[in-house]
């Protein structure tokens, strides 16, 4: 029964990791309080206490009175912050992860998924984990653009479609029989004209800008004149 309860994992926004990792690099409090944190990075202090001084407790950067660590000297200190994110990992995060995931470059839905497994979450909350640790992973002392892009199948697939090119379908066939009648003219004298009817249906991806959309349609109306001549 006490292996079915939920794991929990620290999870921290890179703004707020990186945000209150600045403050102490110009001045380390004596105590990093939620009131604190809420003053120096102006947010609520119930979001500070949650999301900031919490995580921050459980990844050993604020003691459990509030006072900074001997760790939160090294993490304010550039060359020192992958010592510190390696030894954070080592102590918190169980060997399974450290062996399969040890790399920058994990992905974040690979992440995410075994977090979902090993805590018994959903997949937000395993996310925030996944994000978390790979923030860790990748031991850079200033927030990182590229954290958690290109994670999944659908972000993948969807860079291939960098230039999208409209998908048209083709006009309908058309009927072979009243183009025979034209070349064959009724007998008495009587002329056959007739009438076509093209259906043309135009798929554009949303990713296209309006000056694609607007040479696809430029396109299309000089193609459509020209078949009508």
């Amino acid at each position: 029964m006490a292996e079915d309860k939920k794991k929990g994992y620290p999870m921290i926004a890179q703004a707020n990791w990186f945000g209150l990792r600045d403050k102490l690099k110009q001045r380390v409090p004596a105590e990093i309080s939620s009131s604190y944190v809420a003053s120096a990075m102006s947010m609520a202090e119930a979001s500070a206490r949650s999301n900031v001084v919490s995580p921050l407790k459980a990844l050993g950067i604020i003691g459990a009175d509030s006072k900074p660590t001997d760790l939160a000297y090294d993490w304010r200190d550039d060359s020192k912050y992958p010592g510190v994110c390696e030894s954070i990992i080592d102590t918190i995060y169980p060997q399974e992860l450290r062996d399969l995931y040890h790399t920058a470059d994990a992905e974040l839905g690979n992440l995410t998924t075994w977090f979902m497994r090993d805590a018994k979450v959903g997949e937000a909350a395993a996310k925030k984990y996944a994000a978390t640790y790979l923030m860790l992973l990748q031991k850079k002392p200033e927030p990182s653009k590229d954290l958690g892009k290109a994670s999944s199948p659908r972000t993948k697939s969807a860079k291939k479609q960098d230039n999208p090119k409209p998908k048209t379908s083709n006009p309908k066939a058309v009927d072979p029989a009243p183009q025979q009648q034209l070349r064959n003219p009724d007998p008495n004298g009587r002329g056959f004209s007739p009438k076509l009817h093209i259906d043309v249906q135009v798929h554009i991806s949303p990713e296209s800008s309006p000056e694609q959309i607007d040479k696809i349609f430029e396109s299309m109306a000089k193609h459509l004149k020209d078949f009508n001549q």
